[in-house]
């Protein structure tokens, strides 16, 4: 095996762990919610994510297997789709971190409802607010392993 091979295995080792990572903390995160608030709709989280978890997964070893650009575009814009926009961003971004930090601010309630009128508020569980702000990380993860793995591809 070629060094660019070598080099190409690692950086795909990284990303699925990035991805991994990301599905791990956030199926902690909903399966807690769930249970904690008895809010039966976070539990269908986990595996409603595992599809592109594993679709990007399957991707990504197949891009280490053979070097297709396609496998890699697959792998690489389910995981950043997935788990950098709609995880990171909008949920762990938005759904808790501007939430929380709105709460400790004391702004006004209303400037958090117009996106998520059925989420509480104020926040009430820190295990449940730091798991969900958590989520903004394993999304950075998941992007700065998935941009250092196109930069070497191209």
């Amino acid at each position: 095996m070629g060094v660019a091979e070598q080099t190409r295995g690692r950086l795909v080792n990284r990303t699925a762990l990035s991805v991994l990572a990301a599905y791990a903390l956030t199926t902690v995160h909903h399966v807690y919610g769930g249970i904690a608030d008895g809010a039966s709709n976070r539990l269908r989280v986990p595996f409603v994510m595992a599809i592109p978890s594993l679709v990007a997964l399957g991707s990504l070893f197949r891009y280490k297997r053979t070097g297709s650009g396609a496998a890699l575009a697959t792998g690489g814009g389910v995981s950043v789709v997935a788990w950098v926009v709609l995880s990171g961003l909008l949920h762990g971004g938005y759904a808790h971190a501007y939430k929380d930090v709105l709460y400790l601010l004391d702004g006004p309630p209303e400037l958090y409802y117009p996106l998520n009128p059925d989420e509480h508020y104020p926040p009430d569980d820190v295990f449940f607010e730091v798991s969900g702000v958590l989520e903004v990380v394993t999304a950075c993860l998941v992007a700065v392993c998935t941009y250092r793995l196109v930069r070497e591809w191209r």
